[in-house]
Parts: C-alpha cells; sequence; structure tokens
C-alpha cells in the first residue's frame, strides 16, 4: 500500500462516540457521502470539528448545506496546513484522498492517527455485517444481497461504497439486524491495518484496476485480501485466481460460488448450470435446484452475482431458495446496464460504471445480437486486453474517447491484424473510430447503428479525464439519448 511510513490509528477498541472535546480533522469531505456523514456524526456527539477539502465551496454545494449553522470550521480550496493538522487530536480522511496528500504525510510525521467513516461506522456495529468487494459486480451484489436478507423478515441497512453513511443511523440498527456493507480496496485499507472486518466476506473477483493509487496489482490484492481479517465465513468466486489464492491461507470456512464449470467433481458451494440452473449443494442438505431466468438484470454475470448474494443469505439462516427468488425482482441500479430507451429501433444502454476492461467484456457478453460500443476515458494503468479481444469478437463498432483514445485505438488495429484462428472476430479495422469526447463518440455510433441494433454505453476507464465522476459522465449520455429521441419523427421515436 503506497502510504507514509509512521501512520496511526486509534486503538481497536475505540469508541466513536467518546468524542466530546476531542478535536478532529475531516479532510476530504467530497460529494459521496462518507465525509459529510462522519462530520455530522463527530459534531452530534461533541467534537470541534474542521473540514478541509482541496475542492472549492462551489464544487461542494451538496454536501455544504446539511452543515449549515453548525459550529465547524471550513478549509476549502486547499489542502489542510501543517498548522490545521498539528491542532487536531485524530484525523478522518476519505478513502478517496491518497497517502501521499500533504496533510496524511504530515500526520504521519506527529505521529497523528488517521481514521476513516467506514472505520468509525465497524467499531459501532452491534450486530453480525456482510462485507462485499470486488473489482467489479460488488455494487450490484450489495443490492441483491439486501434484497435477499429483508426475504426473510430481518431489518437490513446497506451502506459503505454505495454512498452515504450509516453513522447517523446507527443507534437504530438493533442486534437481531442484518448490515451489508459494499467496502473498496481504499476503504479496506483503513480497515485492514486494523484488523476490522466483517463476520461474513464476500469478493465477486479480483482483477486489475486501482493500479494509479495501489501502484502494483499485488498491492491491490492485497488491500482486497484485509476484508478476509476477522471473517466466519469467506464466499469466493470459485473461477477467480485471486480468489484461489486467497483460498489457501484463509483459515476459516470457504463457501465457493460460480459457474459449474470451474468447480471439481463433489465439490461443495453455489453453482450456476448452463448459465442458468442456480444450486446450493453444502453438507448436511439435499441440493435444491432453481431457474434463475426470471432475473430482470441482464447478463450471466448478474445470474452469478445473486448466486453469491443468496449464498451470503444463508450465512444469515435464510433459505437458499426463498433468497434466490426475492432477487429475481429486483431492477438494475443506476449506470448499471441501464436501458435508458429505444430511438428509431435502436437500444441504447447506459453502464457509464464501468471503469474497468473486464467490465467491458462483461457487458458485452449481455447482449446478443448487433452492438456498437461507445468507450475510454482516463487509463489507471491496467491492462486493455480483456476489454479488447471482447471488442474485437462482439462488437459491429466501437467508438473511442478522451485519454486513453488513441493507445487504444492503436492496440485494437494491432490486434485486429492478427485475426482469431477460429473466424470469430466480427469487428472491422474500418468500424474503429477515434474522437475527442463523449458527444462526438455519441453521434458517431448514432451514424452507424440501425434499427434493431444496440448502443452500449461502457467506457471501462475512469472518468475523471474528462468528468467529475461515473454519474455525471452518464448524466451526459443520457441526456445525448433523449437530445436525440427529440429530433426524430414522433412515429420513429
Amino acid at each position: 500500500m503506497n502510504r507514509p511510513p509512521l501512520l496511526r490509528r486509534l486503538p481497536r477498541d475505540f469508541r466513536p462516540v467518546e468524542l466530546r472535546g476531542q478535536r478532529v480533522l475531516v479532510v476530504g469531505l467530497g460529494t459521496f457521502g462518507g465525509g459529510l456523514g462522519a462530520a455530522l456524526h463527530l459534531v452530534r456527539e461533541g467534537a470541534e470539528v474542521t473540514v478541509s477539502d482541496t475542492r472549492p465551496e462551489s464544487a461542494l454545494a451538496s454536501s455544504l448545506a446539511p452543515l449549515a449553522g453548525l459550529p465547524i470550521r471550513l478549509a476549502l480550496g486547499r489542502h489542510a496546513t501543517a498548522e490545521e493538522v498539528a491542532a487536531a487530536d485524530w484525523i478522518v480522511a476519505s478513502p478517496a484522498v491518497p497517502w501521499t496528500a500533504p496533510p496524511l504525510r504530515e500526520a504521519a510525521a506527529r505521529g497523528i492517527a488517521v481514521e476513516s467513516e467506514i472505520t468509525l461506522l465497524v467499531r459501532l456495529l452491534p450486530c453480525r455485517w456482510l462485507g462485499i468487494t470486488g473489482t467489479n459486480g460488488k455494487s450490484t451484489t450489495t443490492m441483491l444481497a439486501m434484497r435477499t436478507l429483508a426475504a426473510a423478515g430481518r431489518r437490513v441497512f446497506g451502506g459503505g461504497n454505495l454512498g452515504g453513511s450509516l453513522l447517523d443511523s446507527w443507534r437504530t440498527i438493533g442486534r437481531d439486524a442484518a448490515v451489508v456493507l459494499e467496502i473498496s480496496s481504499f476503504q479496506l485499507e483503513h480497515l485492514g491495518e486494523i484488523g476490522l472486518g466483517p463476520d461474513v466476506a464476500l469478493i465477486t473477483n479480483v482483477t486489475h484496476d486501482h493500479l494509479d493509487r495501489h501502484g502494483t496489482f499485488a498491492a491491490y490484492a492485497e488491500a482486497k485480501r484485509q476484508l478476509l481479517a476477522r471473517a466466519e465465513v469467506a464466499l469466493l468466486q470459485r473461477g477467480d485466481p485471486v480468489c484461489q489464492q486467497f483460498a489457501t491461507t484463509f483459515p476459516r470456512r470457504v463457501l465457493w460460488y460460480g459457474e459449474a464449470s470451474h468447480f471439481a467433481a463433489g465439490e461443495e458451494g453455489a453453482r450456476l448450470h448452463e448459465q442458468r440452473f442456480a444450486e446450493l449443494a453444502v453438507a448436511g442438505a439435499p441440493p435444491q435446484r432453481i431457474d434463475c431466468a426470471p432475473l430482470r438484470l441482464a447478463g450471466v454475470h448478474n445470474r452469478v452475482n445473486l448466486l453469491a448474494a443468496a449464498a451470503a443469505a444463508t450465512c444469515f439462516d435464510v433459505p437458499f431458495g426463498a433468497a434466490l427468488e426475492a432477487g429475481f425482482a429486483a431492477e438494475p441500479l443506476a449506470r448499471r446496464l441501464n436501458d435508458v430507451g429505444r430511438v428509431g429501433g435502436v437500444r441504447f444502454v447506459d453502464d457509464s460504471v464501468s471503469t474497468s476492461p473486464p467490465a467491458v467484456a462483461a457487458a458485452l457478453h449481455a447482449y446478443s445480437g448487433t452492438t456498437h460500443l461507445i468507450a475510454g476515458g482516463y487509463d489507471k494503468g491496467i491492462d486493455p486486453d480483456p476489454l479488447v479481444e471482447a471488442v474485437v469478437r462482439n462488437c459491429r463498432s466501437v467508438v473511442l474517447y478522451g485519454a486513453v483514445a488513441r493507445s487504444l485505438g492503436e492496440r485494437l488495429m494491432d490486434r485486429l491484424g492478427r485475426p482469431s484462428p477460429d473466424g470469430g472476430d466480427r469487428l472491422l479495422r474500418e468500424a474503429v473510430a477515434v474522437v475527442a469526447d463523449l458527444p462526438a463518440a455519441f453521434a458517431a455510433a448514432v451514424d452507424r447503428a440501425t434499427k434493431g441494433e444496440t448502443i452500449l454505453f461502457s467506457p471501462g476507464y475512469a472518468s475523471y479525464d474528462q468528468f467529475r465522476n461515473f454519474t455525471e459522465r452518464g448524466d451526459l449520455f443520457c441526456s445525448l439519448v433523449a437530445d436525440h429521441a427529440r429530433r426524430q419523427p414522433r412515429e420513429d421515436a
């Protein structure tokens, strides 16, 4: 992990309600809810709070509004100074703030403890909780897990990397509740150092991502492994090589899940047969096979996500069949393979949450027929080969935009110069376009698509070369679809 040396943490048994009179610096208010949740909790419990963020007030309006009138000192548009760091008893840092940020280096030099919103929350939870991480699929699996646990009548609370904060409602979480937290690799760096973690840990997969932050794939994978620190059960995807490696050192129960083809004969776990039928096979229980065709979420990968969520629910005494059926009616989360309309007979799909090449491959495999892909953004140092191969074999055309467009286009052209021996390539060299931005990419894709085909916006890269986040770029894509629809004759809309 790329953190400064001598970083201190508060003791594991620290109770973040014992805050009266404590001077706390919140580094990184952000707009995702964690920084805001921490600041509000600290003030409610009587701490003296300073909030710093390098962004100006105008960019933080949604997070600043709930703080209006509260006794909080703001330091915006700049890093917290050495004097402000020195004045703090301890610090709450947003996971998005890199360890190289001046306030955190100053804290390390001074021996000042650094915490996060997620570490404060986990110390307060009175019940067993399920933690979910992975490179792809963790948000959808978290949503499905919440539905499957609710199937048994449990009070379910969700949070973590989903956005918002449970710190504002932790007192309403009883011992009989179930908490489901999506945990990012950045958040796991904070949890792992203290040895905090879930009772039940679920890892969807671990592929190359966030190398701009973690430095190496090994460091990124190690951050993910921290989810297993104190888990009594680890749910791991059977076909994922890193999950298989994690299992070799996990000292407690491993419950595998995934497509049946990855299982050894007689091996226990939750299996998906023929990409459709879910089955839980564990010692002492008769296997039960259930048809997952009613699931509304597109793609085999989402059937595997539901399989994982249902298997996790059994660790909370929810019957496997009831858990599966509870997930069938789930709608896709925003920006995750959302069908945003048809114009002139062309289907438009928003998958703007896609920030890694394997996510694009999964999205493409979710659709049959002719697909035109829009992809691009900021390169986090991830190997593009999974995207390149999936595009060549599944797309009629591809339009690339943003910082990565030119280099990714060159990789595609190089691959197209080496046709597959099985003749399975669908993409032609002349069907690859490189443009400057998303509006230009949208226009190019529209020019290529005809009735009955799909335009898929699955960028495969981070948003922050041209956008603040994936939500903003998804909003733009949806507005481009709406504008395109308004320009069409009524009978074609």
